[in-house]
């Protein structure tokens, strides 16, 4: 998953807001009308309890005909081409915002999580900053009451924030409200700009 770009793999960031702008209102009154989509179930069934579905916004483009389950998740092939998939075109404010990433971008999906449901303490092998790609969360409802734990700490996330997660650590997700949550993930490749957000971040622990 590219190269080792870090100085601190010793002692890593484990999340970090991040300065990033958006119409968020859109973004939302946007998100809200894709749930009379069909979303698909994450593939990890054993990794999680109760509901927990995605809908993919970009995907290997090898996969762009292919059943949307290949589309959800940014299974590592070589030279692996991402874009966006025709959905996009229903979703002009996410554009917008996807637009200000000055990195190569790779999967990107909306992550519903349903009210009761628990996303088990996890790895994501080499998925952080210091090996040269990063996971991005934006929440866009339901954020306040669940409980997103990396590396031990509770992510203070609220909607309309953006926040890079160091998926290489420990971390886990509850759904302790009424509500589904949902979040936009982008995974990403890491470069100077990204790097430089992330660790000018005003809140990074």
């Amino acid at each position: 998953m590219g190269t080792n770009i870090g100085k601190h793999i010793d002692n890593p960031i484990a999340f970090a807001k991040l300065a990033l702008n958006c119409d968020f209102t859109a973004l939302k009154d946007e998100v809200l009308t894709l749930n009379e989509l069909t979303w698909y179930s994450h593939v990890n069934a054993s990794g999680f309890s109760g509901h927990w579905n995605v809908l993919p916004l970009y995907a290997n483009q090898a996969h762009a005909n292919a059943h949307p389950i290949l589309q959800c998740f940014s299974i590592e092939e070589q030279n692996a081409q991402f874009g966006p998939l025709p959905i996009m075109d229903r979703l002009p404010t996410l554009k917008s915002f996807l637009a200000q990433f000055k990195c190569p971008l790779k999967s990107v999906r909306l992550m519903r999580l349903e009210a009761d449901s628990h996303i088990l303490p996890h790895r994501d092998h080499r998925l952080s900053m210091e090996y040269g790609e990063a996971r991005i969360h934006v929440p866009i409802v339901g954020a306040e009451q669940v409980e997103f734990v990396v590396n031990n700490r509770i992510v203070p996330m609220k909607c309309s924030e953006v926040w890079y997660l160091n998926a290489d650590l420990e971390h886990s997700v509850s759904n302790l409200g009424a509500e589904a949550r949902i979040n936009l993930v982008i995974d990403c490749k890491v470069g100077v700009w990204l790097k430089n957000l992330i660790e000018s971040s005003e809140q990074k622990f």
